[in-house]
């Protein structure tokens, strides 16, 4: 019985190349149960809102993007600025402080070797220091009002609360834009009025390799402007154009919108907007802990060097020590006025 049952599964075997030869087979076939085929209704839906359809959808929305419904780049232009721009630049700023505090503490204010000598020499003109305070007062206000925006969420609420917080937000944001729109013309004019003296001289190097005067024994010899000043003033114009750009599209949607259009690295207007903001935010604490740097050289450090912005004039024994080539041209002058 067993041989039997063999010989018969081994015969239905053999057989089955042959089912396909026979019209019934084939009808069969073709009334067997249909495949599934029920597409997902929301299928087009979902790729119109990611934005994977090849004609654009439209909606209610007006202005740039109007088409777009979803920005799947925004997660994580939030988690750059929360988590990296956010407590990475704050760390910045703290370090910058602490290295002031260490060198001030350290090493104190560098004093007159020779006393003042009350002799004053002048410095910078009216119109020099016109640019410099119009730049300055412009830096200081964005600087806070954009310190506000960018930390103030985490520091201030905790202390005066979400009411006061959004008030003082959204005035810093208007002065912000506003004041924004006034920098790279103050930065324009701080350019072409102090730029002849800013070019490299010799002797500069030399002043590098002393540090300025703190390394080594010899007196750092300077120009109208030393070397340190003249790195301070090119990184300000190279920064300044950085942040005066981002800071112009980030007022100005019509720039984000042009830029997608010949940049295809960039699907959506908001995706510009986004890196923008980063670029922007990074340039800014940079920028600050430049010139915080520069406030304490000129105000604490060397003394007597902020007298030649607010009154235009130094001691002849300040410019003698701190910019000898300066002094040496000033006196040069001064002679060939009083020759007859």
């Amino acid at each position: 019985m067993r041989n039997c049952r063999f010989w018969i599964f081994l015969l239905g075997l053999l057989c089955l190349p042959l089912a396909n030869l026979f019209p019934g087979a084939a009808a069969l076939a073709e009334n067997s149960v249909p495949e599934i085929n029920n597409p997902n209704p929301g299928a087009d839906l979902w790729r119109a809102v990611r934005g994977h359809l090849d004609t654009p959808a439209t909606t209610q929305v007006t202005g740039h993007d109007s088409a777009v419904l979803v920005n799947p780049q925004g997660e994580r232009w939030m988690s750059t600025r929360n988590d990296q721009l956010i407590p990475q630049g704050g760390d910045l700023l703290l370090v910058v402080l602490l290295i002031i505090v260490g060198v001030y503490a350290i090493r104190g204010p560098v004093k007159l070797r020779s006393g003042e000598s009350g002799v004053q020499v002048q410095r910078h003109s009216v119109n020099a220091r016109f640019v410099h305070w119009l730049l300055a007062a412009l830096f200081i206000v964005l600087g806070i009002t954009g310190l506000l925006l960018l930390f103030g969420r985490p520091l201030l609420i905790p202390l005066i609360g979400k009411s006061a917080f959004g008030v003082a937000a959204s005035a810093s944001k208007e002065v912000h834009n506003l004041l924004g729109l006034l920098f790279p013309i103050a930065l324009v004019l701080m350019f072409f009025n102090l730029v002849r003296r800013n070019l490299y001289e010799k002797g500069d190097l030399t002043w590098f390799a002393k540090g300025g005067g703190m390394l080594g024994k010899g007196h750092a010899s300077a120009g109208k402007f030393n070397g340190g000043e003249k790195v301070l003033f090119w990184l300000t114009v190279f920064l300044g154009i950085g942040i005066s750009v981002t800071g112009y599209i980030l007022d100005f949607p019509a720039i984000a919108s042009w830029i997608v259009t010949v940049c295809p690295d960039f699907s959506q207007y908001r995706h510009v907007m986004e890196y923008t903001h980063i670029v922007h935010g990074v340039i800014a604490v940079v920028f600050i802990a430049l010139v915080v740097g520069h406030i304490f050289l000129a105000v604490f450090f060397v003394r007597g060097t902020l007298s030649g912005m607010t009154r235009g004039q130094v001691d002849a024994n300040w410019a003698k020590e701190h910019h000898d080539r300066w002094y040496t041209e000033v006196q040069g002058d001064s002679e060939e006025n009083r020759a007859p």
